[in-house]
């Protein structure tokens, strides 16, 4: 790639750059700061030192005036004490690019990072971003070939075969885990049943699942959400499958069924309030996992 395009990429991965290392700064004044005040509290629960990366979920850029804009923001706000999270979740991101080389190497760069920690567990929102959007219809059968029955509209076998590459970055994440900070349990999800609806992000993005199923005939809201449903059941059997294996030392968060209609903003995000909801699962499973320290 190049010319302006090329520029503008560039310019916009600086960018990111710029605010992840100012990410980085404040957080490690924020471990400073937690360390100093146990050195004068003794016995006083210490705060949880969390790293959160992924996606849009962790990460969302779009402001809500009366709630945080993400998991990771409102679960910030709902600890007690409040949990101290490295932010390295970017919007947009699949896991086969969070996974890649060089998010790979920058997050084994703040896990090896002692001013970071010690990390007590890694947060990780993953999977979606790599079946959605355009690459949506693939994953689908074309109405008329199955006469219009939404049970049979999904291509089971390259369904399937996407899975298996998001489950491969799963796997690779706990070689990292394992290596870098092998004591520090990961908390994953599996979303929530999005709702098809056509609805984009503020006309900035989206919308990631109803074109594909207009396309494929699929233009009834009823159907399409039952297909919706099915692909994401699959994908937290995937995650559970993983969690079930005690030597990963991976934690599903159950978030599934936790959104009521009106906690969608659109297609693919909760609202504030919503992201709140989900950020209460995290909380409670973090509970469960380090009591009295959250």
């Amino acid at each position: 790639m190049t010319g302006p395009a090329s520029n503008l990429y560039e310019s916009w991965q600086e960018q990111i750059q710029r605010e992840l290392n100012a990410r980085v700064r404040t957080h490690q004044h924020e471990v400073r700061q937690a360390k100093v005040q146990q050195a004068r509290q003794t016995g006083a629960p210490a705060p949880l030192v969390l790293i959160g990366e992924g996606d849009s979920w962790f990460d969302y850029p779009l402001p809500d005036p009366l709630h945080p804009t993400d998991v990771l923001q409102a679960l910030e706000n709902t600890g007690k004490p409040v949990p101290l999270i490295l932010k390295l979740a970017h919007y947009s991101d699949a896991t086969t690019t969070l996974l890649g080389v060089n998010k790979r190497n920058r997050l084994i760069d703040q896990l090896k990072d002692p001013a970071n920690g010690p990390i007590d567990a890694l947060l990780f929102s993953g999977g979606g971003n790599d079946v959605v959007g355009d690459q949506f219809r693939f994953w689908l059968h074309d109405a008329d070939a199955v006469a219009n029955d939404p049970a049979q509209g999904i291509d089971i076998r390259r369904l399937a075969n996407i899975f298996g590459v998001v489950e491969s970055a799963y796997l690779d994440l706990i070689r990292i885990r394992d290596q870098f900070a092998p004591h520090a349990p990961i908390f994953v999800h599996a979303y929530d049943f999005a709702i098809p609806s056509g609805t984009s992000a503020c006309h900035l993005a989206g919308p990631w699942l109803r074109p594909s199923l207009v396309d494929r005939g699929w233009r009834d809201l009823a159907p399409g959400t039952l297909i919706v449903r099915t692909i994401l059941v699959q994908f937290r059997a995937m995650l559970l499958r993983l969690a079930s294996d005690p030597a990963h030392n991976l934690v599903l968060v159950e978030t599934q069924g936790t959104l009521a209609p009106d906690d969608w903003a659109n297609e693919l995000h909760p609202t504030g309030a919503g992201f709140a909801k989900i950020a209460a699962c995290f909380r409670a499973a973090l509970a469960a996992r380090f009591a009295h320290r959250i």
